[in-house]
């Protein structure tokens, strides 16, 4: 909590960087996903920065879940699963992985499954068995597939997977769907990670609630049409958010743009633990304000009290229907609020 309000982190998601899980083809973007987590904190928070033997395993669920709900003031987070990136030989999270988590801590997360394979058949056929026997709470997707050494990318307008896939997941009573964009990953080609996919498919599928992950990190302005022109796009903050420690005015421009255009509603606060630590940037945006010197430069408002609510968990538990209350109440005496309330903790405490 900070202030007495709940706190929500839209992504976390524990990586197998395992050396078992690591493509031998794809050494150079496994070191760049290491590069990226360094590069995900200022010097002033190094601590936060997980060594190459801590990095480079199966971080345990338990561990990322303590630097959420106990070196954190998080009370709620949400896995999102994630398919085999190219650097990986199987899931980098794996749905299952989750599933076990999340029956052990039901009111501290919430599941987001996921597929891997182009074949729609077998993607509609494995978000069935999610569905049946992990229970998900959404969908979370890739706009590429990678295998043998190379990255397919796909759209979310494309009418021979995508539209297929969507259609089973709202008959499956799936309301959220999340999607990786803004951010390229390669080999797959950069046009895959383009958001020019998006408008017709958010139309078509109004019973379903989209979020946009690593949402402002680039195509700021087609963003905020679609922001505007569909009422069930949310933007998951993913990434933008480290950039309050290490690109203050590139985070002050986007979020002030967001805000001062499209307004605070449907915006989330993401860490992308273990990625990214929540704690660091949660301590930076508690009283943050736009500096004056950008509100005229950037042409934005400055940010209310109420609206980095909204942000830090008042969007996300209206997006899933949670009551502040009714999750305050059911983790007030759990395991990680008992360790939270003993004090500071240091970074990581569980796996160091």
């Amino acid at each position: 909590m900070i202030d007495g309000h709940a706190i929500v982190d839209a992504v976390m998601h524990p990586w197998d960087m395992s050396p078992a899980n690591q493509n031998p083809g794809a050494v150079e973007q496994t070191a760049a996903v290491h590069a990226a987590h360094r590069l995900s904190v200022d010097t002033a928070n190094a601590e936060y920065i997980l060594s190459d033997d801590e990095f480079f395993t199966d971080i345990s669920f338990d561990t990322v879940a303590c630097a959420e709900f106990v070196e954190s003031p998080v009370d709620l987070a949400i896995i999102h699963s994630l398919p085999n990136l190219g650097f990986g030989n199987e899931f980098i999270t794996a749905p299952e992985k989750g599933a076990a988590f999340r029956d052990r801590h039901p009111d501290r997360v919430l599941l987001y499954g996921t597929i891997d394979t182009a074949n729609t058949d077998d993607a509609i056929c494995e978000l069935e068995r999610q569905v049946t026997e992990l229970r998900i709470d959404g969908l979370k997707l890739y706009p590429a597939f990678f295998y043998d050494g190379i990255g397919e990318g796909w759209r979310l307008d494309s009418h021979n997977f995508a539209i297929p896939l969507l259609e089973a997941a709202r008959d499956l009573g799936i309301k959220h769907v999340a999607i990786h964009k803004a951010l390229h990953l390669p080999p797959a080609p950069a046009a895959a990670f383009a958001i020019d996919d998006m408008d017709s498919p958010i139309g078509q599928f109004p019973e379903i609630q989209f979020e946009m992950v690593h949402g402002g990190a680039a195509f700021l302005d087609q963003t905020v049409q679609l922001l505007n022109s569909h009422s069930n796009l949310y933007l998951t903050l993913e990434t933008t958010f480290q950039y309050i420690l290490t690109k203050p005015a590139v985070f002050a421009k986007i979020l002030g743009t967001l805000i001062t255009h499209c307004g605070a509603r449907r915006l989330l606060f993401a860490s992308g633990n273990n990625l990214g630590h929540p704690a660091p940037l949660l301590s930076a945006f508690e009283r943050y304000e736009f500096p004056a010197e950008l509100l005229d430069k950037y042409s934005i408002r400055q940010i209310t009290a109420e609206e980095r609510r909204l942000i830090l968990s008042g969007n996300a538990l209206r997006l899933h229907d949670i009551a502040e209350g009714d999750l305050l109440s059911a983790i007030r005496d759990d395991d990680y609020s008992v360790q939270r309330a003993r004090g500071e903790h240091q970074p990581w405490s569980a796996l160091r």
